[in-house]
């Protein structure tokens, strides 16, 4: 019995001194790690993102805004793990099992949170709530989501916003940057991203085992991004936005003593708000597989001839070399020949006409004589100085350089001499010359504003940057700008559809072609017809203004482009008013205080009569450019 008594006692410390053992090594030699691993169940770090800056317009009208949305997130260790309870999640708050597992899989810790649904409904928000007992850890929070005021308006301009990249995440200025935040990913919203998103905060809070919050330990309020004031103007912007509406194209309007962006519209466009809450997969695949290509920035990104807009460059080399003056004549017959024959847009010719007339009218034959006498690398080095062949160096992405052929270029790219009969194509705007509406808008506000080369900028308050200023003689600067008024104001101009009576407007047509050797009479399919341009200044007098048109297959520049030159420009110097002012401040004949413009009637331009009802000739004579 005794025996019995001793082994029992044995077996009875022996079990107990394990137990001693197994306690005395879990509470001194893993206590610390049990401990940390303990606060890491209880307390839970919360980000906060910052609310980002406002963006406003020159005029100070808030283009985006800040709401607040409801967001659903959890704790990755929280989330269940068996099939049945990762359905029932998912049921609950609109995810599949595989989404909510492929979202917990993209955290970095087990701990962090993962946000699951992003500006969710009051009603969701009120049935989650309902069920948050039954799922630990889930929780709703309040954030900052942002709005764009203008829906699919300047959408190209302004951008949107998405979670960061894994390679931007790497990057150190994105370093206290939440995996979950939202940052700029395309325009000004991109550009100017460190300056608009702010410093994110946290939250650092106390949890039981169901995930509710019983304290705050610690709260890091964020700091809000800075407010930034662009320079574009709402009212050219909309303008141009509508003026494109069932058209493929782009409108650039720049501050023509400045560079400042006025106005940069791309068509089709996109709806910046579907970023808002994390684009859905449908609604991504469809942008991205769209034939027109509505997330492409055809003002800065598409490259197309200029047509007979490069005119005013071919005729500003001729006269600065001597080749031509401003009364040299020449006979066009609707056609010259030059190793093969060159056909003007006008079937039976314009007949004798000088330099300002080639220009009003666009005559092929007159900028084809000055191509067959012109060495290609003069008309090179003119086109290059007021800013061909480069990228602008606005600060957006993916800026195309366009295309400025030279006889250095074509022995390096095609490994071939140029030959003069290749001028000729380049002379009207043809052939291997390439440029972005962006550009054209910058030569045209060199053109007008004495030679100076200004790079185009999007902050109303930014210095302007002037690049170089041309070494051209002024008097032929001012010879091409009365050329373009005469274009817009002149009876035969091929511009007339760009007339106004609110400020005196003048530019360039052009018709870019798609289709090769063209057979006169007959119709193209629309995605064969020409492209149209027109640039654009206002007002004559210390312009203001310089823009480009571009719509893609739209026929002919003076019918298709300069319409939307006009509207647009008309917009900037005369924007409506509010219907408070309505009645008070003058009557509905589109009248401007005469100290903001130079009306047509106040210049004196060769043959010019804004008076004379010319619409019948117009409408005959711009069909050819």
């Amino acid at each position: 019995m005794d025996k019995k008594i001793s082994v029992a006692f044995i077996i009875v410390v022996s079990v107990f001194s394990v137990f001693l053992l197994r306690l005395w090594y879990l509470q001194i030699i893993k206590g610390d790690e049990y401990k940390r691993i303990d606060e890491r169940n209880r307390i839970r770090v919360i980000d906060i993102p910052a609310p980002r800056g406002i963006i406003y317009d020159r005029n100070n009208n808030a283009l985006v805004k800040n709401v607040l949305s409801y967001d659903i997130s959890m704790v990755r260790e929280d989330m269940p793990r068996e099939q049945n309870a990762l359905a029932e999640l998912g049921g609950l708050i609109g995810l599949s099992a595989e989404d909510i597992l492929k979202l917990a899989k993209s955290s970095r810790s087990p701990y962090e949170t993962v946000k699951l649904r992003r500006n969710v409904s009051f009603e969701e928000v009120a049935r989650i709530e309902a069920r948050k007992t039954d799922f630990p850890g889930l929780l709703v929070e309040v954030t900052s989501a942002r709005g764009y005021l203008y829906g699919q308006t300047a959408s190209h301009l302004l951008g949107y916003l998405s979670n960061p990249t894994p390679k931007q995440l790497s990057l150190p200025e994105f370093s206290n940057v939440p995996k979950q935040a939202f940052v700029g990913q395309f325009g000004i919203e991109k550009s100017y991203d460190s300056i608009l998103r702010g410093v994110a905060g946290k939250k650092i809070v106390e949890v039981d085992a169901l995930g509710n919050i019983i304290r705050f330990v610690r709260i890091q309020k964020p700091l809000k991004g800075k407010d930034i004031r662009i320079s574009m103007d709402i009212n050219a912007q909309l303008e141009a936005e509508r003026s494109l509406q069932g058209k493929t194209g782009a409108v650039v309007a720049l501050k023509a003593d400045t560079g400042e962006v006025l106005a940069m519209a791309s068509s089709p466009s996109f709806d910046p708000n579907l970023f808002v809450a994390g684009i859905e997969k449908d609604e991504w695949r469809a942008l991205i597989r769209d034939p027109y290509k509505p997330l492409m920035n055809r003002a800065i990104q598409n490259q197309y001839p200029p047509g007979s807009t490069f005119k005013t460059i071919t005729a500003l080399s001729a006269l600065e070399t001597g080749m031509v003056s401003q009364k040299t004549t020449a006979y066009c017959s609707g056609s010259t020949y030059f190793g093969r024959t060159f056909r003007c847009w006008k079937e039976g010719g314009h007949g004798s006409v000088d330099t300002h007339r080639a220009i009003v009218e666009s005559c092929d034959v007159y900028f084809y004589d000055i191509g067959k006498k012109i060495n290609i690398d003069t008309i090179a080095k003119y086109a290059w100085a007021f800013g061909l062949g480069r990228p602008t160096g606005i600060n957006l992405e993916s800026e195309a350089p366009g295309n400025l052929p030279s006889s250095k270029w074509k022995l390096k790219v095609k490994k071939e001499k140029w030959y003069q009969g290749e001028t000729l194509s380049v002379a009207i705007g043809q052939g291997y010359l390439t440029v972005t509406p962006i550009q054209m808008a910058r030569l045209t506000a060199g053109l007008v504003n004495g030679g100076r080369i200004f790079k185009p900028h999007l902050l109303a308050d930014e210095s302007p940057e002037l690049e170089r200023t041309i070494d051209v003689n002024k008097g032929n600067l001012d010879f091409i700008k009365r050329a373009m008024l005469g274009v817009v104001y002149e009876s035969g101009g091929t511009g007339g559809r760009a007339r106004s009576k609110v400020v005196s407007i003048g530019g360039k047509t052009g018709t870019a072609q798609v289709i090769g050797g063209a057979i006169r009479g007959v119709e193209l399919a629309d995605q064969h017809q020409d492209h149209a341009w027109f640039i654009a200044y206002a007002p004559q007098l210390n312009s203001q203004v310089a823009a480009a048109v571009f719509v893609e297959h739209g026929g002919h520049g003076g019918s298709a482009a300069a319409p939307i030159a006009k509207q647009v420009i008309e917009a900037y110097f005369n924007p409506p008013k509010p219907e408070s002012e309505e009645g008070e401040q003058g009557d509905a004949s589109g009248e401007v205080p005469a100290q903001a413009i130079a009306e047509p009637n106040q210049i004196e331009v060769n043959q010019v009569n804004p008076a004379e009802d010319t619409t019948s000739q117009e409408n005959r004579e711009m069909e050819g450019d």
